[in-house]
């Protein structure tokens, strides 16, 4: 037998198969198409043969919350909701509220509406609320609408994950368009900006996979976010550094995201207990770290550059999310330090500190942050060791500069 062309009609052919075989229709799923039929919605949910490999995906990494951003009329969401285990939770954000009201009647037609949240309004609005309730990190994240909006969605779901969480975007490819940065279509620009994030962001590792089917020509990214690429274990050349103030820098991010790491086996309570020393809590101090390493960044920039806003400003967050911080605040002020150098550490500025100016060279404002960091972590040692948590207090991390590096 000759080898058949690759023509449309035989990759949907092969996407009917694949269906039959793999992810054969019930009644739910069909109900839910005939619904969007129906209400007129356009055709651009998942094909069967996606949202089975969807479901896969979940339970194969053993997704307990899951957080889809595009809802439509609810198809992909049925498949991902039920790779839920017992316990385990959706949350779907929808604009539309007419759509939002076919997807939860097609959720409840398939047994589902207990174990999904069907949330009205704007994408960026209702991942912003829910960054600053502080939820807790999702498993899996499905990105499935604008395109045009996609570099927002996707720091906002790197916020909202923990180390080992997948994000899945749908239709990256356009049809191919993905590589052509003249189309003027701002979804495909959208998705060239998000693809560009992702090839820079420090805490993803992704990889980009071409589809043909029912849908037609596209691809899907699968990124997972990681522990962070940055200074604190390695330079830009990806070799251990030597220089006393790229240690100094190195090891201050490197011991902070210890300290977070262990935090994120706190319960809520501990994360917040107060005590009479430092900022008051593990939040706040370790909250302020972070913070500190971003104004400083600024401040070492000097004027024209403005102080980015206070990150202290009442905002609770998991220790998950202030990682996501740290990474950030870590990689800016390793670029300050970079144009601190060009300068020259001798150089002084002007900065004003509660009301009161001071005249600082640039060298003191790298050592003050790097120490101050270290000051307030031992603070924290302090008060994981008072809490006296098992598995947690009596087992805390070396911190020191020789344990870093011979760690890195």
């Amino acid at each position: 037998m000759s080898n058949p062309s690759p023509t449309p009609e035989l990759w949907n052919a092969v996407d009917h198969a694949f269906e039959d075989w793999l992810a054969p229709a019930d009644d739910a799923l069909n109900h839910a198409t005939a619904a969007a039929t129906r209400a007129g919605l356009p055709e651009i949910a998942v094909a069967p043969a996606q949202g089975r490999l969807l479901q896969v995906i979940a339970r194969t990494i053993g997704a307990r919350r899951i957080l889809e951003i595009g809802t439509l009329a609810g198809y992909s969401a049925i498949w991902l909701a039920r790779a839920l285990p017992a316990g385990g939770r959706l949350v779907t954000l929808e604009l539309d509220s007419a759509r939002a009201e076919i997807a939860r009647s097609n959720l409840a037609h398939a047994g589902l509406a207990d174990r999904v949240d069907v949330v009205t309004g704007r994408a960026v609005d209702s991942l912003d609320a829910m960054i600053t309730r502080g939820e807790a990190p999702y498993d899996l994240i499905f990105i499935d609408a604008d395109k045009e909006s996609c570099p927002q969605y996707l720091e906002r779901a790197v916020a909202l994950s923990r180390t080992g969480t997948l994000i899945l975007v749908d239709n990256i490819v356009r049809r191919g368009r993905l590589i052509d940065a003249n189309t003027g279509d701002a979804g495909v620009d959208g998705a060239r900006k998000m693809m560009d994030m992702v090839a820079q962001h420090p805490r993803l590792e992704a990889a980009g996979v071409q589809t043909v089917g029912a849908k037609g020509y596209d691809g899907l990214l699968i990124a997972r976010v990681t522990e962070g690429r940055d200074a604190s274990t390695s330079t830009a050349h990806g070799t251990r550094p030597s220089d006393p103030l790229d240690i100094s820098l190195a090891h201050n991010a490197w011991a902070t995201r210890e300290l977070l790491r262990v935090c994120e086996k706190l319960d809520d309570a501990q994360w917040h207990r107060r005590f009479d020393m430092g900022p008051g809590s593990l939040h706040d101090t370790l909250t302020h770290i972070v913070g500190a390493m971003l104004r400083w960044a600024d401040r070492i920039d000097g004027p024209p550059r403005a102080l980015r806003p206070s990150i202290e400003d009442g905002t609770q967050r998991s220790a998950a999310q202030l990682r996501t911080l740290l990474d950030d605040a870590a990689a800016a002020l390793a670029a300050s330090a970079g144009r601190a150098r060009e300068r020259g550490l001798d150089t002084a500025l002007d900065v004003t500190l509660g009301g009161t100016p001071y005249h600082f060279t640039l060298g003191a404002m790298l050592v003050h942050v790097t120490t101050h960091g270290m000051h307030h972590r031992a603070q924290c040692l302090n008060m994981l060791r008072r809490l006296a948590a098992p598995g947690v207090s009596d087992a805390l991390p070396e911190l020191d500069v020789l344990e870093w590096h011979a760690r890195a």
